[in-house]
């Protein structure tokens, strides 16, 4: 499972209790979930400049606490996202 979030001002990645509670459900169940970031540093006016962020489901609870200081287990520039290393990166977790 995949979840998408949009960061466009802050560092802060909005996530309800219960989506904490489903990613840490799953993740007790050994199901793989992750969520996926797009963030828009401060210079970012367009979506050219954002950068793509991906987080394990692991990661949930100091992804609501830290937001975006959390370090990603993969980052990429939204110019530069190589699709299959994402890919691989979902299908090896």
């Amino acid at each position: 499972m995949l979840e998408l979030k949009v960061v466009k001002r802050g560092r802060k990645v909005a996530l309800s209790p219960h989506q904490v509670a489903f990613h840490l459900k799953h993740s007790d169940l050994r199901c793989p979930t992750f969520v996926l970031v797009q963030y828009y540093p401060p210079q970012a006016l367009t979506a050219a400049k954002s950068e793509l962020r991906l987080y394990a489901g692991e990661q949930v609870v100091e992804l609501h606490k830290l937001g975006l200081d959390l370090e990603p287990v993969e980052c990429w520039l939204w110019t530069g996202v190589m699709w299959h290393m994402l890919r691989q990166a979902l299908l090896t977790e």
